[in-house]
């Protein structure tokens, strides 16, 4: 984030291209990238290379609290936002409960790195009743496009049908 203005802020798809028209050095796309075409839309627009976030969440070695993995597996039914609540830096996470009753954007929180600390008491006595009320629920727009299986598994199946998409694609 170059400015605190997250409304200003520009998308991958739309930002990458421009990126690779301004440097000389590879570039690797990020954000939203959860399958396939993701993939292969970074490819077009000129990346060197693809980072995925999101989805590696849905693996099974993914060491996320039990509340957090329980909102991914229903992330169609769940709204992001971006928020400073638990960071004291804008990141996009599911709506919980601190992020609706505070607002996901908020002076109360504190600045960057103390903001995660303000909230440790309440996620220390929610989390255990299995509750994400008062934690991060870190997500990426594109989560419910991902898939649970083990991290092997998730890259080979998104590398073949990367190619086989390009393939498709001519």
């Amino acid at each position: 984030f170059l400015t605190d203005d997250v409304a200003t802020q520009i998308g991958t798809m739309a930002l990458l291209p421009q990126v690779v028209d301004a440097v000389k050095v590879p570039v690797i796309a990020a954000g939203a990238i959860t399958d396939a075409r993701g993939i292969v839309a970074a490819f077009a627009l000129g990346a060197s290379a693809v980072q995925i976030g999101t989805a590696y969440m849905f693996c099974p070695e993914a060491k996320i609290a039990t509340p957090h993995r329980q909102v991914l597996k229903d992330a169609r039914n769940h709204p992001t936002a971006i928020t400073n609540l638990f960071t004291g830096r804008p990141a996009r996470s599911f709506v919980n409960r601190v992020v609706r009753e505070v607002g996901p954007l908020s002076d109360l929180a504190p600045q960057f790195p103390l903001a995660g600390g303000a909230l440790m008491p309440l996620r220390a006595k929610s989390e255990p009743l299995g509750s994400g009320d008062f934690m991060s629920l870190w997500s990426g727009q594109a989560a419910a496009l991902a898939r649970e299986m083990p991290a092997g598994e998730l890259t080979t199946t998104l590398i073949a049908e990367a190619k086989a998409l390009t393939k498709r694609l001519g």
